[in-house]
């Protein structure tokens, strides 16, 4: 089988040294220095009519600005090809400001880069007029045109990581200002109006019901996961969706409530307006506190608590209570804590002995007999509603 010989590409030509070209040449270079500088203001009209006709995207910046840009770079070519010096990191530099300067006017960089290679051709057509004219040697010349386009492309690759640049620069901005205004929101910083004037920013409408949701982060890459399961979960794109850290915990706007989030606890408010949401995240860091004590998963509402935050509350209380109903248990000895857990668990299981006993890994009886003894100990009777509602919150308080 015959195979093909690879493409020969041709050799790029390089610029001569201007010292080793012979008097000749030497002049036809100064020639054409000297006619293009004459010739700035007729490249720049070229320029000029080739963009309005060709790239409507300069049309954010004034003909006499197009005009000026257009010299600015015929000047650059001049310089170039009067010293026979190929660009170099001080031009990229130039280019890479230049391009931030055209973009804070408003003139996409992909359009910027089409013209630039547009203007590129249009200048080294020009030099080709002026080498006819002044008798500029070929090798000379081809050698100019590979400088030119080789640079060309580099600049269409400059402008390209400023784009990505400012990109990024305005991702940034804008994650800090979305940041800003929930964690505003959700913290009741932000006064009514601002909230109410400040949600069509962020395409929320001030008076549509919101839900906050609270959750707890590891990590930045924990919180982004938790952002991309909720952003999911409640159909918002993950980079639209609004969160701030508030002091330990991570708040989020959402449209309304997720069904689930797999394998995170996300604890949600009632839906309210925008400026109430405040009070919806208070809520919501509740439930959120109260579900972690209880080692509770998945999305949690305070519906779903019951009497559980009040585990966490009135701490004289339950330091009054404890000592008058658990000293004696604490005093029993090694069983304390197996009667304790049995007691805990029996009431966890609706005062189901059987399940109590599953739960637990020991005979029935072995149940009834602890829970006869937390009573006997506490003098708590489990078949009387107030001790029953007492025993559950004080073991759960102590558990937590």
């Amino acid at each position: 089988m015959e195979h093909e010989t690879p493409t020969a590409w041709p050799v790029r030509r390089r610029m001569p040294d201007l010292q080793t070209l012979d008097a000749l040449a030497r002049t036809a270079v100064l020639a054409a220095v000297a006619r293009l500088r004459s010739l700035r203001d007729v490249f720049a009209g070229r320029f000029l009519e080739m963009i309005r006709q060709h790239v409507p995207g300069y049309g954010v910046l004034s003909d006499e600005e197009i005009r000026a840009s257009a010299r600015r770079f015929m000047d650059i070519l001049i310089s170039e090809l009067s010293s026979l010096r190929i660009p170099d990191a001080a031009l990229r530099e130039v280019l890479g400001d230049y391009a931030v300067e055209r973009a804070a006017r408003g003139l996409p960089l992909d359009v910027l880069a089409i013209g630039y290679q547009l203007g590129s051709r249009e200048m080294l057509a020009l030099l080709d007029e002026v080498a006819i004219d002044v008798g500029l040697p070929p090798d000379l010349l081809l050698a100019v045109h590979d400088s030119t386009w080789e640079f060309s492309n580099e600049a269409s690759a400059v402008f390209a990581r400023v784009r990505h640049d400012l990109a990024l620069e305005r991702a940034h901005f804008d994650a800090e200002r979305r940041s800003a205004f929930a964690g505003g929101v959700l913290g009741g910083t932000f006064p009514a109006e601002r909230v109410n004037q400040d949600a069509h920013l962020f395409g929320l409408a001030p008076r549509t019901p919101h839900v906050a949701l609270a959750a707890r982060a590891v990590s930045d890459d924990d919180a982004d996961t938790i952002r991309r399961a909720i952003a999911s979960a409640v159909r918002v794109p993950a980079d639209r969706l609004l969160l701030a850290q508030v002091g330990a915990v991570l708040g989020f706007i959402a449209p309304k409530a997720p069904e689930s989030v797999a394998s995170h606890l996300v604890a949600v408010g009632p839906s309210l307006p925008l400026d109430q949401l405040h009070t919806g995240f208070t809520e919501a860091v509740l439930v959120l506190e109260t579900a972690r004590h209880f080692s509770m998963s998945g999305v949690v509402r305070l519906s779903d608590l019951g009497p559980r935050p009040l585990v966490l509350s009135d701490a004289p209380t339950a330091d009054d209570l404890s000592e008058r109903h658990l000293a004696a248990l604490d005093a029993a000895g090694r069983s304390s804590s197996e009667i304790e857990e049995t007691a805990r668990t029996y009431l966890e299981c609706d005062q189901d002995v059987r399940e109590a006993a599953r739960r637990l890994a020991v005979h029935p009886n072995t149940v009834r007999y602890r829970v006869r003894r937390f009573q006997e100990l506490t003098g708590l009777e489990l078949r009387r509603t107030e001790d029953l509602v007492t025993s559950w919150w004080l073991l759960n308080r102590r558990r937590h």
